[in-house]
């Protein structure tokens, strides 16, 4: 969004509806976006054990007499391991993010509500 979403002291109702209508779009863009963060980085998880365990088999293979520990570090340096992982960990900072940014989102759509609420009372207090 270029402007920034503010919610005014005092809304109008025609602010309110419009308000509400921009956050529950909102909310469910950044939903659909959150989604799709969440894919990349179980396919990078996914992909991430994968090369891990073929490494592993790799390096069983080369030093049939070395531990699980030494094993272990020699996986976690290899190369391919580690852009994948860096793969991984930039999916898992978006997915941060996105929750994030919707948290957000949802806190507007019901401090919005909840104006909405106070103000359908007031109208009937008036009565």
């Amino acid at each position: 969004m270029d402007n920034p979403f503010i919610i005014p002291t005092n809304p109008t109702p025609k602010e309110i509806i419009e308000l509400t209508a921009c956050a529950t779009n909102t909310l469910a863009l950044v939903s659909e976006k959150l989604a799709r963060c969440k894919n990349v980085m179980a396919d990078a998880e996914d992909l991430l054990k994968q090369i891990q365990a073929e490494k592993l088999l790799l390096y069983m293979e080369q030093y049939p007499k070395a531990n699980q520990l030494k094993l272990k570090a020699l996986v976690d340096v290899d190369t391919d391991v580690q852009q994948t992982k860096s793969v991984y960990k930039e999916a898992k900072a978006k997915v941060v993010l996105t929750e994030t940014e919707y948290k957000t989102w949802d806190n507007r759509f019901i401090c919005l509500r909840k104006i909405a609420s106070i103000m359908e009372t007031e109208m009937k207090s008036i009565r």
